[in-house]
């Protein structure tokens, strides 16, 4: 019978599978744009848990520190060059599982940062809603290679976790639930202050993350920095421009498209506005004003970059809305509570509130689960 030895303390198991259940939730929740608030809330919870790996890393137990970890890049192509011959037990982290570890948490610390970082930029929200939307791009690159690395990493180790586990018969997976692996070496010893300092990380970590959750706007996220609620910004706008359809966000249309829209009756339901609309010009200077060209966010800025040059005075019609809702299968517009693309309140909850859309208020109520499963990931009808 083979020596046991207590390896693995509670806290690194709870964090261990706490992570485990972040990566996984962030990368699905990726695929729905309506699961914005789930990601960012298993996105701050991951923040918080690798945070803390990296303080135990230097204040932990033994085998959890980096001090004990195996970074010989000669002993991790051994480790991998004999990886289906017979090789000895590691006490701690092996060669290949010490890179892993640093690696997820680097490059999780850049996709959790980023993350935060291209929720400012791009949605003018949270901690970094001053950003420029000029560094989008080089954010949102930053947090796709980021994404990619902790992906293919933790692919990797759940391939070599389970390669230990069946084809070398270590039960590794068992060590992870228990903390015990089969070896002759002294178990680990927790201290008082590092049992108080884990649970209290992991304690805060998850709070964090529920709080995200039930409290956006007081969260991490916080609501757009920019934010203007037409009701209270603008009655009269709101009012008359609600009676007859959706209240359209003047964002989502040029300043040069507005003036056509409300100037030229053909543009508008055949209909001359300074003859039917009370206070006409004072709607069509805030209209103006508040124009694409006066925001800054994701929408308004796609807008007048596919607009450009061109005359399109139908929301519809421009190659943003085309390409966001080109995976709406036709028949859509045929539902009673939809009946045309114009209809804009149909799955965006909150449309026509304020000068935001953003993608947690979006809702696929009228269609089936797998026609919303289709959408959500873009698989063309």
């Amino acid at each position: 019978m083979q020596d046991k030895a207590y390896i693995w303390s509670k806290i690194t198991r709870y964090f261990h599978w706490l992570l485990v259940i972040c990566i996984l939730v962030t990368f699905l929740s990726s695929l729905f744009e309506n699961a914005l608030l789930i990601h960012i809330a298993f996105g701050s919870l991951a923040g918080g848990l690798l945070t803390f790996r990296l303080i135990w890393g230097f204040i932990g137990p033994k085998y959890e520190r980096f001090s004990h970890f195996d970074f010989s890049l000669s002993d991790l192509w051994f480790y991998l060059s004999n990886l289906f011959k017979d090789r000895k037990i590691y006490v701690g982290h092996n060669p290949a599982a010490s890179w892993a570890t640093v690696l997820l948490i680097v490059f999780g610390f850049f996709c959790t940062l980023s993350g935060v970082m291209l929720m400012g930029s791009e949605e003018e929200r949270g901690l970094f809603s001053f950003l420029s939307a000029d560094y989008y791009k080089e954010i949102l690159y930053i947090h796709s290679i980021s994404k990619n690395v902790v992906g293919i990493v933790a692919l990797i180790h759940i391939v070599g976790a389970l390669l230990e586990h069946f084809w070398h018969k270590t039960k590794i997976i068992n060590t992870m639930i228990d903390g015990y692996k089969n070896v002759n070496a002294p178990s680990t010893q927790t201290t008082p202050f590092q049992k108080a300092f884990g649970t209290f990380s992991i304690i805060f970590s998850l709070l964090m993350g529920i709080f995200t959750l039930i409290a956006p706007a007081y969260s991490i996220m916080t609501n757009n920095a920019n934010e203007v609620i037409y009701h209270i910004d603008n009655p009269l706008y709101a009012k008359e421009c609600s009676e007859c359809h959706n209240l359209y966000p003047p964002i989502l249309l040029s300043k040069e498209s507005w003036s056509v829209v409300l100037d030229d009756p053909k543009e508008h339901f055949k209909e001359d506005l300074t003859k039917k609309v009370p206070h006409f010009e004072s709607i069509k200077s805030y209209i103006l004003a508040h124009s694409a060209q006066s925001a800054s966010n994701e929408i308004s800025r796609n807008i007048l970059e596919s607009t450009e040059g061109k005359n399109i005075y139908r929301i519809t019609r421009t190659k943003y809305w085309k390409d966001t809702h080109a995976f709406i299968p036709r028949d859509a517009y045929k539902h009673p509570k939809i009946k045309t693309k114009s209809n804009c309140s149909a799955c965006h909850m909150n449309f026509g509130i304020s000068n935001y859309i953003n993608d947690e208020e979006i809702s696929l109520q009228y269609f089936s689960l797998y026609e919303a499963m289709k959408i959500y990931l873009h698989v063309k009808n």
